[in-house]
């Protein structure tokens, strides 16, 4: 060891210098940023240069249970903070569970840590509180006006009602199941980010949010994920006005109505919705304000290019005959992937009833549920054989009770015809 207590390290049985110890501070700073907070600790053991250096590392990524004691990572991310106030930081990730019954609420905590990397020109904050009860956690105001922050992820947590806001940075957000001071909190949120790009909402069933308007003339990609309780029929609405969208995922059981308005750049969607369809609660056929917003929700996504559909309901609308009205709606599709439909044998007779329409662009196709060689599935299949002008590829997946080559219904699958003179059937 040299006098100021560094180490040049060879390589066993080689005169090479470990280059790495002669680099300055501030690059070996942003490598140890690559890196757990945890492991940026250990590097302090490897010299006397290296004792202090992690304290300079612009990030901080923990988990308290790397901490044996959860009062033990409290002092630990205050010392953090403490330290170089002076310095920007560029992430802030933290991820707590204090379900301990003698340990009061953190929520002043929480809020003193969120005021200081304010001040400190954070660029990403990511937050999960897994504690029973984290809805008691109300972030402060100020999450509303750190004007350097670029993206921001928080996970269990109340956002406050936005009096001020001032995000001129910001581009990714995502609010998973979230809580929110009032019902517009959300909506004004979104709307007062003049350049967010991405936005994904992970729904719980204690928003309270009956109509959220997603409103940005930014945005790019929007996720929208919700569970449903079966003994619950809700009347949410998802409203979407987001001119420049060319990414959506629609993962929902709960929201009754999606409208989305003006969707012109649509490119790329991840379809799994019912509606708020189930076994209680039925598709009417008389009900013609539920036919026209499914009808218009499908001329909204005929921009498409890729798609991916799914769900595991029972009835109508996700039945074969939803599927090729999808079908027929997308003129521009060339990818698509259908995931784990059901069909309804009653349907069968109605399901591609209407003038015959060629599928003029669409290339690829996988039918990832497993196949049994019902009679749904093998019109499913006919019709897009026989349909598909351009088809490249048809990827199949069979159940486990027909993958024998010998299958009879595997080989009416080979035998089907296909419009495509260049498609290839591949079975899986």
């Amino acid at each position: 060891m040299d006098e100021d207590g560094d180490k040049h390290v060879r390589a066993k049985g080689s005169d090479e210098v470990d280059w790495i110890s002669k680099l300055p501070d501030c690059l070996l700073c942003e490598v140890l940023l690559n890196l757990p907070t945890k492991d940026v600790v250990k590097s302090s053991v490897l010299s006397t240069r290296w004792r202090n250096l992690w304290k300079h590392v612009p990030g901080l990524d923990l988990d308290n249970s790397d901490f044996q004691e959860f009062n033990t990572f409290l002092n630990f991310v205050d010392s953090f903070l403490d330290f170089n106030t002076e310095s920007c930081l560029q992430y802030f990730m933290l991820k707590y569970d204090c379900d301990d019954d003698d340990y009061d609420p953190e929520i002043s905590i929480i809020g003193r840590w969120i005021n200081t990397i304010v001040t400190r020109n954070v660029k990403h904050i990511d937050v999960l509180d897994d504690s029973y009860g984290s809805w008691e956690v109300q972030l402060p105001s100020s999450i509303y006006t750190c004007e350097s922050l670029v993206s921001l992820k928080l996970c269990a947590l109340t956002l406050p009602s936005p009096k001020f806001v001032s995000l001129p940075s910001l581009k990714v957000m995502a609010l998973l199941i979230a809580k929110f001071a009032d019902d517009l909190a959300l909506e004004t949120l979104i709307t007062k980010c003049p350049v967010l790009e991405s936005l994904t909402i992970e729904r719980c069933f204690c928003d309270e949010i009956e109509v959220l308007r997603v409103r940005s003339q930014s945005l790019l990609s929007f996720t929208h994920v919700a569970d449903s309780d079966e003994g619950v029929v809700e009347d949410l609405v998802v409203e979407i006005d987001a001119p420049k969208l060319e990414y959506l995922r629609l993962s929902d059981y709960r929201v009754a109505s999606f409208i989305l308005n003006k969707p012109g750049k649509l490119v790329e969607a991840d379809i799994d919705i019912v509606f708020n369809l189930s076994s209680e609660n039925k598709f009417n056929p008389d009900d013609l304000p539920k036919r026209t917003m499914i009808r218009n929700f499908l001329v909204a996504i005929s921009t498409v290019k890729d798609l991916i559909i799914s769900s595991n309901v029972n009835d109508y609308p996700y039945s074969v005959t939803y599927l090729s009205c999808v079908l027929r709606s997308c003129p521009n599709l060339k990818t698509l992937v259908v995931k784990s439909t059901k069909y309804q044998e009653k349907q069968g007779d109605i399901v591609f009833s209407g003038p015959r329409r060629f599928l003029s662009s669409l290339e690829y196709v996988k039918i990832e549920r497993p196949l049994k060689g019902e009679a749904m599935e093998m019109k499913l299949v006919s019709y897009l054989l026989e349909n598909s002008t351009i088809l490249k590829k048809l990827t199949l997946c069979l159940d486990d009770s027909i993958k024998k080559e010998e299958s009879v219904i595997l080989k009416e699958l080979l035998a089907i015809p296909s419009l495509s003179t260049s498609c290839k059937v591949v079975v899986l």
